[in-house]
């Protein structure tokens, strides 16, 4: 596979956020980037434009064509989602989706539970998630996450934002490798103790689909399949193969 990562921040900002992202939409898009040999950023003051996230779809698309797999962490759920309300170019932000491998899916569908990138990297014994940027004042800010990302944006700490998104991308597309020269995602427990999940081959969404349920009776709420990709139209039909 010729791997190239994709992730997105979102502009719009949401004091003391808890639950589901999408139920504040419209959340907007200040920057995307991907990550193969090098870097390449979209972004927008105070957020994209529609024509510009369409055109952002159109230049993935272009990615896809000429080879390239994407990979992401949670990706169909949020990522690609994101981008087509924001596009409103569904069908075809639906397409990426399915085509790409989405590193959180492949432990979700297995386990039944969710898991943060940066466990997946550290248990890799790759560097985490970029935690420490510089402001504009010199300052440097150790506690950085993606919350904090829609504040500095609209603060114009654009260089800070796009090195936590840098940091990101580089860091999925090295765990990718990582796992494919590894075949299994590891991390740590909250106790500490060693965890992981095999991966034989690296799996787009839609070959997730095929793999068996897991035993998730023992939790109060685990997430469902169907919730990764009911925002996609017609997602039954492309994603199992059926009608209703």
């Amino acid at each position: 596979m010729n791997l190239i990562s994709f992730d997105i921040e979102i502009a719009k900002i949401i004091p003391d956020f808890s639950g589901d992202l999408f139920a504040h939409a419209p959340l907007g898009i200040s920057c995307a980037a991907v990550a193969h040999d090098d870097v390449k950023f979209w972004q927008g003051v105070p957020q994209l434009t529609k024509e510009e996230n369409q055109k952002m779809v159109r230049d993935l698309m272009a990615y896809a064509e000429q080879g390239y797999t994407f990979v992401t962490w949670n990706g169909c759920g949020f990522d690609f989602r994101l981008l087509a309300e924001e596009s409103g170019m569904a069908e075809e932000c639906s397409e990426l989706a399915l085509n790409h491998v989405d590193l959180m899916l492949l432990v979700t569908f297995n386990k039944g539970w969710y898991l943060g990138l940066d466990k997946a990297l550290k248990g890799a014994g790759i560097a985490g998630k970029v935690h420490e940027v510089t402001l504009k004042n010199g300052e440097t800010l150790r506690n950085m996450d993606g919350g904090m990302a829609p504040s500095l944006w609209a603060d114009a700490e654009h260089d800070a934002v796009l090195t936590y998104l840098r940091g990101d991308v580089e860091q999925t597309l090295a765990l990718a490798k990582n796992i494919q020269q590894t075949n299994e995602i590891r991390w740590l427990s909250n106790r500490g103790k060693p965890q992981s999940v095999a991966i034989p081959k690296l799996l787009t969404v839609r070959d997730c689909f095929n793999l068996p349920e897991p035993d998730t009776s023992w939790m109060s709420n685990p997430p469902t399949r169907e919730s990764f990709v009911s925002w996609m139209p017609d997602w039954e039909r492309k994603v199992l193969g059926r009608l209703f």
